[in-house]
């Protein structure tokens, strides 16, 4: 009977014990720097299972056995923790986030990392070595870095957006009128910045696209203590839309306060230009003495506030491909911004899905990224691109249905480096960090 009990009790106590989940993070780390994580918690629902009863108290987050600061944003102001909230945390190398189904556990307490104070309408942020300003569209301008003062990057979550207003194409053949603006003309339906956590600040707000009926920005950033922000843009679509451009877009890259800012990023794999004349996108950007190699591969570099002389239009480039990583960079400040895409770009062979997809845009100091629909009349006076693409001006517009949602998450990381070729380096083992983060894997 004695042995009965022991053999009764230690059967019960292995069915109480708690049980913990842990989900693996895995990252290449090159730079000796944090990389910044975020995930949604829906997404860490999904990894957990909904079948755990978790208490969301007791998630932790460990590297090597050490528990490391975490956050997570109410990112939808309802005031509980929710499916759209984003946990966000800092690694240096392979980590895992844990939670078990203990109730007893208590959420963990750490210190800020950063200050925000709301003054006139706007929000002053002060985390790491960034000082930054978020207006009350909930766009984010560095305006300090260091020891550097001024304008370092502006509007980080802008979208420039043009199309038709009120097309009734499929009824009457009418586009309807066309309109261009950006973000900072539509309409706010609700901003703010949420208090400072242990590894970031994050900016969040939702704005109403009017004149374009139907169209919601919604814009989250998180400031990172590591000199990182990522930022998130989503657009989702209640009704149709008939849209020509949709570009996210970073401002006024060091241009503002840096003469000798240039521009740097790897050799486009496809380049309009350069397709027009026959030639790989390399000769065209060595044609125009804007080559630098680095490591035995080469990288375009030209003074940023230069258009290099374009085939036509005046932007600097337009109709290139999308490719991982592009970034402004002062010598005389030994300060660079870079955008780096958390993932490797796909360029896709049907020469007019390419061009109707994502590309990359340089015109007036802004990093335009997404879709740009204008299909020029510059492309028939080429042989070499003559019906290439539609020439059936309806053709020339991106098309949405209710319902439809399109995404953008990018890192604009800001460093220090001591030349160009240290800034390319580091940039390239950023990116590489950032594109080998996995979650659950």
């Amino acid at each position: 009977m004695k042995k009965f009990l022991v053999l009764f009790f230690i059967l019960v106590s292995v069915f109480l014990a708690a049980e913990t989940v842990k989900v693996p993070v895995s990252v290449n780390c090159f730079t000796g720097e944090p990389v910044a994580v975020t995930i949604t918690m829906s997404e860490i629902l999904d990894l957990v299972g909904v079948d755990f009863d978790a208490n969301w108290d007791s998630l932790r987050v460990f590297q090597d056995g050490k528990e490391l600061p975490y956050q997570i944003d109410d990112t939808d102001f309802n005031g509980k923790l929710s499916s759209g909230d984003i946990l966000s945390f800092l690694i240096m190398g392979p980590a895992e986030i844990s939670v078990t189904d203990d109730f007893d556990i208590l959420p963990p307490v750490y210190g800020a990392a950063g200050k925000v104070v709301e003054e006139d309408g706007q929000w002053l942020v002060e985390i790491g070595e960034i000082s930054a300003v978020a207006n009350n569209r909930g766009l984010v301008k560095v305006t300090g870095f260091g020891d550097v003062e001024g304008t370092v990057v502006d509007e980080i979550g802008i979208v420039r957006m043009s199309g038709y207003v009120g097309s009734t194409y499929y009824i009457d053949g009418e586009f309807g009128r066309h309109e261009e603006k950006t973000s900072g003309d539509f309409t706010v339906k609700e901003v703010n910045v949420l208090p400072a956590g242990p590894v970031g600040v994050t900016v969040v707000s939702t704005l109403e696209a009017k004149p374009f009926l139907g169209v919601t920005q919604k814009i989250i950033t998180t400031i990172f203590s590591n000199g990182d922000i990522i930022s998130h843009n989503t657009f989702e679509f209640a009704t149709y839309a008939e849209l020509m451009k949709l570009q996210i877009m970073a401002t006024r890259v060091l241009t503002d306060i840096a003469e000798d800012a240039v521009h740097i990023l790897p050799v486009f794999r496809r380049l309009l230009w350069a397709d027009q004349l026959n030639i790989t996108p390399l000769e065209y950007w060595l044609d125009r003495n804007a080559i630098m190699y680095s490591g035995n591969k080469p990288y375009i570099v030209f003074p940023a506030v230069d258009s290099m002389r374009p085939l036509w239009w005046g932007a600097t480039y337009i109709f290139a491909s999308q490719e991982s990583w592009r970034a402004n960079y002062s010598q005389s400040l030994k300060t660079g911004v870079a955008e780096i895409n958390p993932e490797i770009p796909v360029i896709v062979a049907d020469y007019e899905k390419w061009m109707g997809g994502l590309t990359w845009v340089y015109e007036s100091r802004e990093f335009r990224d997404g879709y740009f629909e204008w299909m020029p009349g510059e492309l028939d006076i080429f042989d070499s691109t003559k019906g290439y693409v539609s020439s059936k001006w309806e053709d020339y517009v991106k098309r949405f249905a209710a319902g439809d949602v399109v995404s953008f998450k990018r890192v604009y990381s800001i460093y220090n480096a001591d030349s160009i070729e240290d800034s390319i380096e580091f940039v390239e083992m950023k990116k590489s960090e950032i594109q080998s983060l996995k979650i659950g894997e």
